[in-house]
């Protein structure tokens, strides 16, 4: 049985401005690889600091969509209404417990206050609760990531606590915010 292809999700901002979650293709490489070497985004991330145009090509044609392909989430690229990357967003379900996933997501330089990554994740939960029979979704982040943080809360997650060293980064341990969406939340 070959698997259905991932789906694309279409959603509009606050603003009005249209976006679409959608895999991965070969021209979100240059882009790929501008956003995760962008200062900010490294500062909040565990992408290295060697980053090249190799690992964006191998997100490209095997971790965004092996996601997809074994049954154990999705990984989208955002995309304007130009279909240009705006970012990238995982959300990657529990092996121990299908019913929990987590989100992993970053937004290119250019996009950043734009409500992308709001409606993104928005859109992103919603697929997640109605046809991947999620009940739990799980957002985490380096304490003091601001921006994430602020995305997390507008899309309705429920802040649970700060798990200490609760994330690896580059062989150190940080702390983490942790953070929940609920199936029956409001948001």
């Amino acid at each position: 049985m070959t698997p259905q292809p991932q789906p694309v999700l279409h959603a509009t901002t606050e603003r009005g401005e249209k976006i679409m979650l959608r895999p991965a293709e070969p021209g979100d490489v240059e882009a790929i690889f501008t956003a995760c070497t962008d200062p900010e985004t490294l500062a909040w991330t565990t992408l290295p600091l060697d980053y090249d145009r190799a690992r964006a090509v191998g997100f490209v044609e095997g971790y965004a969509p092996g996601w997809w392909e074994r049954g154990d989430g999705a990984c989208w690229v955002i995309a304007d209404a130009a279909d240009a990357y705006a970012g990238q967003l995982d959300l990657r379900i529990d092996p121990r417990d299908r019913q929990v996933a987590d989100v992993g997501f970053l937004t290119a330089p250019h996009a950043r206050g734009r409500g992308y990554m709001t409606t993104a994740l928005r859109a992103a939960c919603e697929f997640g609760f109605e046809h991947l029979g999620l009940e739990r979704i799980e957002w985490r982040a380096h304490v003091g990531n601001d921006g994430s943080r602020k995305v997390a809360g507008r899309v309705g997650f429920q802040l649970e606590g700060v798990q200490r060293a609760g994330v690896a980064q580059r062989g150190q341990r940080r702390d983490a915010w942790v953070a929940a969406l609920l199936k029956g939340d409001p948001r």
